[in-house]
């Protein structure tokens, strides 16, 4: 049985702010990933060393720089050749970086969170404690080696704060702005407190405005050589990143199908599944994301 790695930390305690993404690309397409590792990014991004490093981090987490240190298409799509939307205006560009941040998993604890914590569940709340129990028994049963304590919250802390605004006073409000996800309204403060003192959060699984255009990239992203995708699967994946409830994603399946007619979503005698039609799916991919960009 294959075992699975984890990746904790990496970020330096910093959860990522908007115009790092754009302004690491940009650095990376003109000057290579390996610049970020040098004295000259701190005064050329204009941070501090360690906030260099979190820069870094979140570039690969989101899945904007690969494994080499090469920008990824979905870079080139956002930022670089096509410019879809560098600034991030578009929510359209959240939900692409959300499914991204937790399928590629260089930053481990956003799909454990999302999707494997609450694959079991019928209940959406959850507490530091609680995670962490999780996440080292996860560490536990994969075989790797145990993880500290300080550094899981730490990573716990910098997950609350990539989706959750701090209390508002003049110190936050331009740091609340310029937190990419908080805006997708995926995790809500639920006001309670656990048995610990801990405060308990909940998952906002619910009708998400999530353009179709959007869902395909993710199946065909999610699914690259798959004819037949069952809906089963895809909401243990797909529909746990993006935080959507499966009458939700039914209706988002339909609506997909009745768009592309390289899609075709059936639900009958019990089996749900859709159908990708495309074959040059690569070249679909980039199209369909042109297509829903050009109308903004």
């Amino acid at each position: 049985m294959n075992k699975e790695s984890y990746r904790f930390s990496g970020h330096d305690t910093f959860h990522c702010k908007e115009q790092w993404l754009l302004k690491g690309v940009q650095l990376t397409e003109k000057e290579g990933f390996n610049v970020l590792r040098t004295v000259g990014a701190i005064s050329t991004l204009g941070v501090g060393k360690n906030m260099v490093r979190s820069i870094q981090h979140w570039l690969k987490a989101f899945n904007l720089v690969d494994e080499k240190g090469e920008l990824t298409n979905l870079s080139k799509f956002l930022f670089i050749e096509k410019e879809f939307d560098p600034y991030l205006e578009n929510d359209a560009s959240l939900w692409l970086l959300q499914y991204h941040l937790c399928n590629n998993q260089y930053a481990s604890i956003y799909k454990l969170i999302f999707c494997d914590y609450f694959s079991d569940k019928a209940v959406l709340d959850f507490s530091e404690h609680q995670i962490s129990r999780f996440l080292n028994s996860r560490l536990k049963s994969s075989g790797q080696k145990e993880v500290a304590q300080k550094t899981l919250q730490a990573d716990y802390k910098v997950f609350l704060r990539t989706y959750l605004s701090q209390a508002k006073n003049y110190k936050t409000v331009e740091d609340d702005f310029n937190v990419p996800l908080v805006s997708l309204n995926l995790i809500e403060d639920t006001g309670r407190l656990n048995d610990k003192g801990q405060n308990v959060y909940r998952i906002n699984k619910s009708n998400h405005d999530i353009p179709v255009e959007i869902l395909a990239y993710c199946l065909i992203e999610e699914f690259p050589d798959e004819v037949a995708i069952s809906f089963d699967l895809i909401s243990r994946t797909i529909g746990s990143y993006l935080c959507v409830s499966n009458d939700w994603l039914d209706h988002l399946l339909s609506l997909l199908a009745s768009t592309y007619k390289e899609f075709v979503y059936k639900n009958d005698a019990g089996i749900r599944q859709i159908q990708v039609k495309s074959k040059n799916r690569d070249n679909f991919k980039i199209m369909i994301l042109k297509k829903y960009y050009d109308k903004y």
